[in-house]
């Protein structure tokens, strides 16, 4: 069953993200996220040395149920299905949020928690991800962990297709959001930027130490 986000007395002001039109989308919507690299652990030393600092982990966290969609209210988008499938290869929890906006355009939202072992290997995870994502790099990201940066991308397929993707690290935890949203128009970066980043930060405050 779908469930609306919509919320009560929204203007069409709040709308400004996507133009509101009866645009079709064509063919089949895009909902593949980026993804970063699988192995982690390879060229990592046995002996490596625990970071310094709390260990996270993952482990029995759902991100469906904890996920708060406020911070794209403005999308007043409703959630047409969700799916907890975590990364692969790795410890680690995920959800992706498959929704519609009230254009009849698609969204889609990818909450991803990655724990590796070790510092190490989470430093490995994050910098595949900068080489495996496929979306032109929008710099670093300060106040979120000991490293962050985005990545953005547009497409039209049939629509605009606007995308924002930013990770961050912090010992073994690595943390991505990826948003993306359809329209008549490309939702402008900096909104996209800002809901992310929102999204971000309290996922990172979600995830429990070991």
């Amino acid at each position: 069953m779908a469930v609306s986000f919509r919320a009560a007395g929204l203007g069409a002001a709040l709308l400004v993200v996507l133009a509101v039109g009866g645009c079709d989308s064509g063919g089949g919507d895009p909902v593949v996220a980026p993804t970063g690299a699988v192995e982690t652990s390879a060229g990592v030393p046995a002996t490596t040395a625990p970071a310094a600092g709390p260990a996270y982990t993952a482990a029995g966290l759902d991100l469906c149920a904890r996920t708060d969609l406020k911070p794209i209210v403005e999308l007043a988008p409703t959630v047409t299905r969700t799916d907890p499938k975590p990364p692969p290869g790795r410890p680690g929890a995920a959800c992706l949020f498959e929704l519609r906006t009230p254009s009849g355009h698609p969204a889609n939202l990818r909450v991803e928690v990655s724990t590796p072992a070790t510092a190490d290997e989470a430093r490995l995870l994050y910098r595949g991800t900068q080489q495996a994502t496929g979306m032109t790099p929008a710099g670093a990201v300060t106040g979120v962990g000991e490293e962050a940066e985005a990545f953005t991308k547009r497409s039209d397929p049939g629509y605009k297709y606007a995308e924002y993707m930013v990770h961050s690290r912090a010992g073994n935890l690595v943390v991505k959001v990826w948003l993306a949203v359809g329209g008549d128009t490309y939702a402008p970066t900096s909104t996209l930027a800002e809901e992310s980043l929102a999204i971000l930060k309290a996922t990172r405050a979600a995830v429990p130490t070991a």
